[in-house]
């Protein structure tokens, strides 16, 4: 008796008469062909990734279809044919084959193809819609590298140590801080603050996703190897968004020339990317001051341990610094050490701030007397200012500082925030100080929490801005400079649709936007994208001025730089500096003037805000 055979024995047997398998080998070689040229092809003619991923995604889809056509039908001599049925076996009552269920089944597979298209799409949806991610999402995909593209932005991440013999972090936090304060210095370069990618120590993210999270074109990494007097560096750029190494060069050096390295390194990084340089930039690139190693030595050890950000560790840093300046007499840069631990200090333990503030302004004096445009000694100065004027009268007078009233007065301009907000000392005083406003509650939770936030954005701690800003509307809805700080950090990322989310949601909540404005914006973005948002954003600036309303010349500007009307910009930018706009600041950390900072006008205007005032004399006596 004839042993029946099985259900999966019958499915191969048929697979194998209407020949699927033939037409999935051969499927699959036309695609891999196809996938091989697209790859090669796409990039020389410049296509978008999106191109490449269209491809990919067609030739999967394509495939369940190629199955299913080739299970219904077949190609003859005579052309293409319907496959047969085949016979019914004997003791069964056989079928025709009838039309109906061939149709279901090539609708069920084309159904589940558009499925399965559209899942695999999203990534690429998410991507062009542009919207930031947090750290928790998925991976940032590769983009295509453009060879022409300028890099007008970088984030320098903290150096690896591979010093042997147990050397201390502190050599190669040193070099990493050296390195990113003198890119820093640089007007036709935007450069993320150090103390935003110390947060990246150690990150197991993707190239890809760091500089998206930035925000940034470039991204710099490094290593240190230190072995008794001799140092080696290496450094390699890499183009953030489609993660493409650049350049990369090692640098060999006696400890002894390590500062004329640093310089080194900063000026072959800006060469690289073709920055334009102020002739005075590439002097101050080129100049290295010669410093006795023991005292660079202990200057090192004095700022790794100012940065710990304790009482202990600036107590610690004052001895290192002393001792650097006891080495070297001229090193400029010890005594702003030297000056900015006093400050900190001071600022952390206010009741004996009158103990160190008045040392840490001599020493800064002192450095500048080595240094004119150290801008940290600047920043030093200006907030040992502040802080005296605001002690009580009566100690003022004891202290002779009286005089301090006229350099208060000259300072108190956009250039001082500029050289105060731009520098280490100046980021970390201001972070004392606004912890110290939220332990003595002076002014409502909100308005704190709005000023904290307004200050992450500005050195790129985006992720950490948000949740400040989502706690001060929480605690006050009708904080409007909150929603405007929540709208920027949509558009630093170019999610103009989670903009257009940020206006409906205020207008749900608190006065603004009508809804016909809203609704005017949100056709502008769907047709124009970007450009739309900005076109509105202008005409909405221009509204207000003829109102009469005050309009910030620095958030017109930033509208015109979008549109690449930048003749304008530089015009309404010239206009802030002249009227003293605090929103100047922004120059430094907003992606939106990465478009100008090849152009000579907005270099020089950033030279002129970092030239710190000089005070008016003193009156003199009447002799």
């Amino acid at each position: 008796m004839n042993e029946r055979p099985s259900r999966l024995g019958l499915f191969l047997s048929e697979l194998q008469r209407r020949h699927v398998w033939r037409a999935a080998i051969a499927y699959a070689a036309v695609a891999f062909v196809l996938l091989q040229l697209g790859e090669i092809v796409f990039p020389a003619f410049g296509a978008p990734e999106s191109a490449l991923r269209l491809l990919v995604v067609l030739t999967l889809v394509g495939f369940p279809i190629v199955i299913a056509l080739a299970w219904i039908y077949e190609i003859t001599p005579q052309g293409i044919r319907r496959t047969e049925s085949p016979a019914a076996e004997p003791g069964r009552r056989g079928r025709p084959g009838s039309l109906l269920p061939r149709v279901a089944f090539l609708l069920l597979t084309l159904i589940v193809a558009a499925v399965l298209a559209w899942w695999m799409m999203i990534p690429a949806r998410q991507q062009g819609s542009g919207t930031a991610r947090s750290s928790t999402d998925a991976p940032v995909v590769p983009v295509t590298a453009d060879p022409g593209a300028a890099i007008r932005s970088l984030a320098v991440l903290p150096f690896e140590n591979y010093s042997e013999g147990g050397e201390p972090d502190y050599f190669s936090a040193g070099m990493h801080e050296a390195v990113v304060s003198q890119l820093s210095q640089l007007s036709a370069l935007r450069v993320v603050s150090r103390t935003t990618v110390m947060g990246y120590a150690g990150s197991t993210k993707s190239i890809p996703q760091i500089a998206e999270e930035l925000a940034v074109d470039g991204v710099v990494e490094g290593s240190v190897l230190r072995v008794a007097d001799e140092v080696r560096i290496t450094v390699q750029l890499i183009h953030g968004p489609s993660d493409t190494h650049l350049w990369s060069k090692s640098y060999e050096r006696d400890f002894a020339d390590v500062i004329a390295l640093q310089r080194e390194v900063a000026q072959a990084i800006a060469q690289e990317i073709e920055a334009e340089l102020a002739p005075e930039e590439e002097t101050w690139l080129a100049s290295v001051t010669p410093v006795e190693p023991e005292a660079h030595e202990a200057y090192l050890r004095g700022r790794w341990e100012e940065q710990r950000g304790t009482v202990a560790g600036y107590e610690e840093a004052i001895r290192y610094y002393q001792e650097a300046v006891d080495q070297d007499s001229s090193y400029a840069e010890a005594y702003t050490g030297l000056a900015s631990s006093q400050l900190l200090l001071g600022l952390s333990q206010p009741d004996r701030a009158l103990g160190y503030l008045p040392a840490a302004r001599e020493a800064a004096e002192r450095a500048l007397t080595f240094d004119e445009t150290s801008a940290e000694a600047h920043a030093i100065l200006a907030e040992v200012d502040r802080a005296l004027v605001e002690a009580a009268d009566s100690l003022r007078e004891e202290l002779q500082v009286v005089k301090l009233d006229l350099r208060i007065d000259s300072l108190d301009t956009a250039a001082e925030d500029w050289v105060v907000t731009f520098t280490e000392v100046g980021r970390q005083a201001r972070r004392i100080a606004l912890a110290r406003e939220a332990e003595t509650q002076d002014a409502p939770a909100a308005a704190r929490q709005v000023r904290v936030a307004r200050f992450m954005i500005d050195h790129g701690q985006y992720a950490e801005a948000e949740m400040m800003l989502r706690q001060a509307l929480e605690h006050d809805s009708d904080q409007g400079e909150a929603w405007e700080a929540l709208e920027r950090l949509r558009v630093i990322h170019g999610d103009y649709e989670g903009a257009i989310e940020v206006q409906r949601e205020r207008a749900g909540r608190a006065a603004g936007a009508s809804e016909t404005e809203i609704a005017a914006l949100e056709r502008a973005v769907a047709e124009r994208g970007g450009r739309g948002y900005w076109e509105w954003r202008l005409g909405q600036l221009e509204q207000r001025e003829r109102r009469g309303e005050s309009v910030s010349q620095v958030s017109y500007a930033a509208a015109l730089a979008s549109l690449g009307r930048h003749d304008e910009a530089l015009e309404r930018l010239e206009r802030a500096h002249e009227s003293l706009d605090r929103q100047l600041v922004s120059l430094q950390s907003d992606p939106t003037w990465d478009a100008l900072r090849s152009d000579a006008r907005f270099r020089q205007l950033v030279t002129q805000m970092r030239r710190v005032p000089t005070p008016p004399p003193e009156p003199r006596e009447p002799s």
